[in-house]
């Protein structure tokens, strides 16, 4: 599957937000994953991808605790990461091998990462499908 727009991307299926997640992660494309996550995912994931630059600099670490409720160290968060080298140098091997309903508004995806098995939760928002991942629990 190929990269799509970000358009394209909202409005598609979970299987095909999958392979976008993995892409715009392995890109540091971090408009794309604002884009197809929920604010609270986002903002977990920019905790994953700072960790280890939250270790090396003190005024990071400090930006990064408050990037999920002040828009300013958010976007100095996202500069910084978005200039930091990143780690995972090609797209991992993701072959989805379910779509689970959890609810009316819920899917889950297992699929695996190069032979690991995974699972991603998205919710169905106003402007279509996106990554939630506390949509793992049932609601409805």
């Amino acid at each position: 599957m190929t990269y799509r727009s970000i358009t394209q991307s909202l409005h598609t299926s979970p299987v095909e937000l999958v392979i976008d997640y993995y892409d715009a992660y392995v890109k540091r494309d971090l408009s794309t994953l604002k884009k197809v996550m929920t604010a609270r995912s986002y903002a977990m994931t920019l905790q994953a991808l700072g960790l280890k630059l939250s270790f090396r600099d003190a005024d990071f670490k400090s930006l990064l605790a408050k990037a999920e409720g002040d828009e300013n160290a958010l976007l100095h968060v996202e500069k910084r990461l978005m200039e930091e080298e990143a780690v995972v140098k090609k797209l991992p091997s993701i072959v989805i091998q379910t779509v689970a309903d959890n609810g009316t508004k819920r899917k889950i995806v297992h699929y695996t990462e190069n032979g690991k098995a995974k699972k991603l939760y998205f919710s169905k928002e106003e402007e279509g499908w996106k990554i939630n991942y506390l949509a793992g629990r049932r609601a409805d």
